[in-house]
């Protein structure tokens, strides 16, 4: 039975991915990391992993009963998981409305019978991979501003240079 490893994501518009990576540069130069591809930058919200192809239906299916009204973030926040050896972006005060947007997801796919990562919700978006040294958290002047206004469902392979990204769908946000 064919399996894909599956995800829903906030992606960023493709300006923003400009910004992300000029960010990414920088984040990277100082944990030693690779950059990630500019189409593969994303803040994930749900983690599903491997399921059969056949289900894909049912989360999108999922995905298009989720409603949740557009937000704002601002991530403004550099720093690094040592464990996993990314360093990332995020922000220091979560908005309610991410939090709201990833509650009604994970709701969604628990009653659906999807079982999603454990761990709890740590809204982030990965700079760099494969770093060698770790960057204390820390603010940074320039944030990035973000203008949230869809969610999508995204599946992730293994690439010879890293991972590979394919959007399954995208929602709008109200």
């Amino acid at each position: 039975m064919p399996m894909r490893r599956v995800f829903f994501a906030l992606p960023p518009a493709v300006a923003l991915q400009r910004a992300f990576v000029r960010l990414a540069d920088e984040v990277a130069l100082a944990a030693q990391g690779r950059v990630p591809q500019a189409d593969s930058i994303h803040m994930t919200l749900a983690f599903i992993g491997d399921i059969a192809v056949e289900r894909i239906g049912e989360l999108v299916a999922l995905g298009a009963t989720v409603s949740a009204r557009r937000f704002a973030l601002s991530l403004d926040r550099v720093g690094s998981f040592r464990r996993a050896r990314v360093a990332w972006v995020a922000p220091a005060a979560v908005a309610p409305a991410l939090v709201m947007l990833q509650h009604a997801l994970a709701g969604a796919l628990a009653h659906a019978g999807f079982r999603t990562e454990a761990r709890p919700f740590a809204p982030h978006v990965t700079l760099a991979r494969h770093c060698t040294r770790a960057i204390e958290a820390r603010q940074i002047d320039c944030a990035v501003q973000w203008p949230v206004t869809q969610f999508a469902l995204w599946a992730s392979s293994t690439a010879p240079h890293g991972a590979r990204y394919d959007e399954i769908a995208r929602w709008a946000l109200a």
